[in-house]
């Protein structure tokens, strides 16, 4: 297989992983939009203000506010007075986005676990060595 074929057989593996935990959790029911906001909340322990959330997400502070309202109806964030600022809020995720982060979690555990299966141990160090090499060239790499 060429590596464009073996990159579509593991996304479409680590796709149906996440359906799965999402059919079972629930978390199916966000958009990839909802879950870009969420993963930006879940980046801080302190949680943000509405206006660095939506220069964060590059969106107007309208349209940010209009999702938080969604995400805080649905039981995935919170708002709490900001200590700096009485008159300002700080968004916090709830227990129930981090559970999505739980299951991001998961997910990635149990695909290196199955691809770990196949390997000896100097394929497996190798398979590491090159997609860090790899995640480096994306600029990606830690």
């Amino acid at each position: 297989m060429t590596l464009e074929a073996d990159l579509k057989v593991l996304g479409w593996e680590i796709w149906d992983r996440w359906r799965e935990h999402g059919r079972r959790s629930g978390s199916m029911e966000l958009t990839a939009a909802e879950l870009d906001y969420l993963y930006a909340l879940l980046s801080t322990t302190e949680g943000m203000r509405l206006t660095e959330l939506a220069a964060l997400l590059r969106v107007s502070k309208a349209s940010a506010s209009t999702m938080v309202s969604k995400l805080e109806a649905r039981g995935y964030l919170q708002r709490t007075a900001c200590p700096e600022d009485g008159r300002a809020v700080h968004l916090h995720p709830t227990d129930r986005a981090r559970q999505i982060e739980r299951e991001e979690h998961d997910v990635y555990a149990e695909t290196a676990a199955a691809l770990r299966q196949g390997l000896d141990e100097h394929e497996r160090r190798e398979l590491e060595r090159l997609l860090d090499k790899a995640c480096q060239g994306l600029g990606r790499g830690d």
